[in-house]
């Protein structure tokens, strides 16, 4: 970290001093490239940088949930849409991102057939990229249908990371840290307490047929990159656990002790489950829409809570820039490990138990001082998170982007379309305030721990922790649609978005796809133009956004109640999706 003024040093002294008190006071219940090949000396050539189509998946997984364990099989479809002949095919193993060079993977393949044959596959990038090579070419245009066989274990969480407590040292660590941030999977795929998600849990087909996507382990930011797909999905576990998933639902007993249950989903970026015992649930209705929220038994209020702010984002953003495609969205409160407030996925958004508090309840009374004093701020953490990842099904999950070379596309506008929730559910003064709260005070926090300014137009790996990444794609790129908006007047603004989201619902759009989507609007297409420029490729933080008041701690707070209000309002107050 680059530490400019004694007074910048003595700022990060406060705030390890106020880690120290924090850990004192607050107590809260609560891989070099390895490469192995099913067949010696096989040599696979690269393909095109360019996108399938036309995918349909249908899995099934037997899930021992005591164990942490499950064994599946896939059958994969798709027509070859590159416009080459493929020799091979890539699929990323996502629960594998970020192994060490000593670690056995958590998904494993054991067999790659196509009805006819045995294939023969390759790991690459220490499992996390999987290269099948075809019994022929396979022509533009041609269909294939794959079958894939896997089992996984899955990584324990523990109750300790995932405390309130954890996620504000977190914060702390990364703000601190001199060390490039490296991602791995636990934040997606995990075993926890009474708990469990499968984030991209199978072999998902590369959206990119080529090895450029190997380095799936390296930067801040997210990771996940998926054309849109059917699926079917099967699963079959324990029959007290309560499972949920994208999509329409059936069920079905298979005996005493087992459950089976069906998922369908249509274009859907990718297919996700969460698992959990003793879960109630509320829904309501948003046009065609079944709106569900899941939470833990006794905590009535707050899931009814989740439910009505994710009812009201829906309606919110559905009138805003276009209407929500799929029948079902989930909201659920799971044990996250610290880091994260909130994942997304799509149909669902799961929010982290550390910030789920009711401070209503009689059980609040014991919690710590520290903590009942920041109760607006958790609320207010909770709720933009919820905004945010109920955003990136419109930005990420319907409109697909390239979140690992530029993913301010999503990122930044989930972040914007999640502050204008504020101006539409409560009034512009709302709307301000969150602009001021959940990114200038994400920018300004940054500065202050010795960061610089960099471009928002980066590729993810590029930024070298959770903490830069925050302030420059989610707060300094949604500060640039604030700046946009303020530019072509609300009704250009817009228009453009929602052009921009009918043209390009279940595609992968670009930078220059958004950008002549407001160009298209402006009656001046030079001014757009030249935004994006300074806002997106150049470094104009400090001019356009202000610099932070470096006097931050008030002689009036003590430094653990301090630090404490600082990362719960400007750490992970945005969602951030794997």
């Amino acid at each position: 970290m680059c530490v400019k003024s004694l007074k910048q040093i003595y700022q990060v002294g406060c705030c390890l001093c106020a880690a120290v008190a924090l850990m004192n006071s607050l107590a809260l219940r609560g891989r070099a490239e390895g490469e192995s090949l099913s067949s010696p000396g096989q040599s696979l050539s690269r393909e095109q940088d360019r996108p399938l189509s036309g995918q349909q998946y249908r899995v099934e997984i037997d899930v021992d949930y005591r164990s942490a364990r499950f064994a599946g099989r896939q059958q994969v479809r798709f027509i070859n849409s590159t416009g080459d002949d493929l020799e091979s095919i890539i699929f990323n193993l996502y629960p594998n991102v970020g192994l060490k060079e000593a670690d056995l993977p958590w998904l494993t393949v054991q067999r790659v057939s196509d009805g006819v044959r045995d294939l023969r596959f390759g790991y690459k990038a220490r499992y996390s990229v999987l290269k099948v090579a075809l019994p022929y070419r396979l022509e533009p245009q041609r269909e294939l249908e794959l079958t894939l066989e896997f089992t996984a274990r899955l990584p324990l969480v523990q109750r300790e990371e995932t405390t309130l407590l954890a996620h504000v040292l977190q914060e702390v660590s990364d703000a601190v840290s001199d060390e490039k941030q490296m991602r791995d999977a636990r934040d997606i795929f995990f075993a926890g307490e009474q708990a469990m998600l499968l984030g991209y849990f199978y072999p998902l087909l590369a959206a990119q047929q080529s090895a450029a996507d190997y380095r799936l382990a390296v930067g801040a930011g997210e990771l996940v990159f998926s054309e849109v797909a059917d699926y079917e999905v099967t699963v079959r576990t324990e029959a007290d656990v309560v499972v949920i998933g994208p999509g329409l639902c059936s069920s079905r007993s298979l005996s005493p002790q087992r459950q089976e249950l069906v998922f369908r989903g249509e274009k859907l970026r990718g297919f996700a489950l969460a698992l959990g015992e003793r879960l109630k649930q509320v829904a309501t209705q948003v046009g065609s829409a079944q709106l569900i929220s899941y939470f833990r038994e006794g905590q009535d209020r707050l899931g009814q809570r989740a439910l009505e702010i994710a009812a009201r984002a829906v309606e919110v953003f559905g009138s805003t820039f276009g209407q929500y495609p799929y029948p079902t969205l989930s909201v659920i409160e799971l044990p996250l490990p610290a880091g994260y407030t909130g994942i997304n996925f799509p149909g669902m958004v799961v929010l982290a138990r550390a910030y789920c508090i009711d401070f209503e309840a009689p059980q609040a009374a014991r919690l710590p001082g520290i903590v009942r004093e920041q109760a607006e701020l958790v609320k207010a953490a909770l709720e933009f998170t919820l905004a945010h990842g109920i955003a990136h099904q419109w930005w990420g999950e319907v409109v697909g982007s390239n979140p690992q070379r530029s993913p301010y596309l999503d990122e930044a506008l989930a972040n914007y379309s999640a502050a204008y929730f504020y101006e539409a559910a409560y009034g512009p003064a709302a709307g301000e305030a969150a602009i001021e709260q959940h990114l200038r005070a994400a920018y300004y926090a940054y500065r202050m721990f010795g960061g610089a300014d960099v471009e928002v137009e980066k590729a993810a790996r590029s930024f070298r922790s959770a903490l830069q990444y925050a302030a420059i794609v989610q707060a300094k790129g949604a500060l640039f649609f604030v700046a946009l908006r303020r530019s072509l007047g609300d009704r250009p603004f817009f228009t453009a978005l929602r052009h921009y989201y009918q043209d390009y619902r279940f595609q992968i759009a670009s930078p220059e796809d958004l950008q002549l989507a407001f160009r298209t609007q402006a009656v001046d297409p030079r001014a757009i133009r030249l935004l994006f420029q300074r806002w997106i490729k150049e470094k104009h933080g400090d001019e356009d956004i202000g610099v932070p008041d470096l006097t931050f701690f008030a002689p009036s707070s003590s430094k653990a109640r301090a630090i404490g209000r600082f990362f719960i309002r400007i750490g992970r107050a945005a969602a951030r999706p794997f």
